[in-house]
């Protein structure tokens, strides 16, 4: 029998959990998954992409974090399908599910995405609801021990799903890359992408750029957010725009990257960053913060370079990668070895269906 999966995410703007979840979808449904997509939020770009590819979509269109009548919308949506399981991410759709899964009678596993540290509300709203549902998916060993120390969901409900890259990128001559994105051909240059977030701290690299002495810096910024327009004025402002440029939504990240001498990522909390595993896939080097994801990537051998500190730290660390191309060179060997041995799209396809499969056998009876 075809399993009727729901997956169910905040928001479905372009960003690291929706874009994750949106090409999970998609990967279900070529291995036989009948799968549905919804939001709490209003629809989003990902909503039309993911109907104009045949995958039906659902939204609950929730003005506010507080807007209680979205959880009754979602819980009418999820009605109407009558998935077997219903996979949510994030907090806010956690807990929802899980109320809404209550209500139903539908199975609910639950996922987390970073290791959140400015919300400490989330991790409360996390343990109180976490029971409710039948196991908790990860794609890392620092965001399970997150989920076992911070939400205190025991390790045999803790399902941990490698992550991978998908779609994987594809290399472009250099100088064509350049030319495309209208970069000189001996620039240094410092690409970012993402989420235009303070938790990302995209200002940090600005800074870096205002800082520098060297004439061959340019900082190359792609994504869309909430600080976008800000970081857009400063560069104004401070006529950055020479040092720093942005590239507005990229689709295919493989032109940028093969552009990069260096992908620079500062992130204050993150969980498996999806644009860091596609930067090392593409054996770019990279230049992370300190933080557990990032330390897990790099691993003892070193497979990406940890910065500790602030700004100071970062113009350091950019201006002692942009010497030593020794030091680059064995930075993207690493990466690109680690990433064609680890990020299989369809191995983490195969691990997550088997884990809807446990999640759905009856639980057992207490002090079974």
């Amino acid at each position: 029998m075809t399993m009727r999966v729901a997956l169910v995410v905040t928001d479905l703007q372009r960003g690291g959990a929706p874009l994750r979840l949106s090409r999970l979808a998609r990967r279900l449904r070529d291995a036989g998954v009948n799968v549905h997509v919804g939001c709490l939020a209003a629809p989003g770009p990902l909503s039309a992409e993911l109907e104009r590819d045949g995958i039906p979509t659902f939204a609950a269109g929730a003005r506010t974090v507080w807007d209680i009548g979205a959880i009754r919308r979602l819980s009418r949506a999820v009605a109407k399908i009558r998935p077997d399981l219903i996979h949510s991410t994030l907090t806010h759709a956690n807990v929802a599910c899980r109320w809404i899964g209550r209500r139903l009678g539908i199975p609910v596993v639950s996922s987390t995405a970073t290791i959140e540290v400015e919300r400490a509300w989330h991790a409360w709203a996390e343990r109180w609801t976490a029971t409710w549902d039948r196991g908790h998916l990860v794609n890392c060993a620092a965001l399970a021990d997150h989920v076992r120390s911070r939400f205190r969901v025991p390790n045999s409900r803790i399902f941990t799903i490698p992550p991978c890259v998908d779609p994987w990128p594809t290399a472009i001559p250099r100088d064509q890359a350049r030319k495309t994105l209208g970069l000189p051909n001996d620039a240094f240059v410092t690409f970012w992408a993402g989420r235009f977030d303070p938790v990302k701290r995209v200002d940090w690299l600005v800074d870096c750029a205002a800082q520098t002495t060297s004439s061959r810096w340019v900082v190359l910024l792609a994504g869309d957010g909430a600080q976008r327009e800000a970081i857009q004025r400063r560069i104004q402002r401070e006529n950055l725009a020479t040092r720093v440029r942005l590239t507005g939504w990229l689709e295919d990240l493989s032109a940028a990257l093969s552009a990069a001498d260096v992908f620079a990522f500062p992130s204050l909390t993150e969980g498996m960053p999806g644009a860091v595993l596609t930067a090392m896939a593409a054996g770019v080097p990279v230049a992370a913060s300190d933080i557990p994801a990032h330390r897990e990537l790099a691993g003892d051998a070193g497979r990406i370079h940890l910065v500790s500190g602030d700004q100071r730290a970062w113009l350091s660390a950019l201006q002692q990668l942009e010497v030593d191309a020794g030091r680059r060179a064995t930075l993207a060997d690493a990466a690109r070895a680690w990433a064609a041995a680890n990020l299989d799209p369809a191995r983490t396809t195969a691990e997550t269906i088997s884990a809807y499969r446990k999640a759905l056998r009856p639980p057992e009876p207490a002090g079974a």
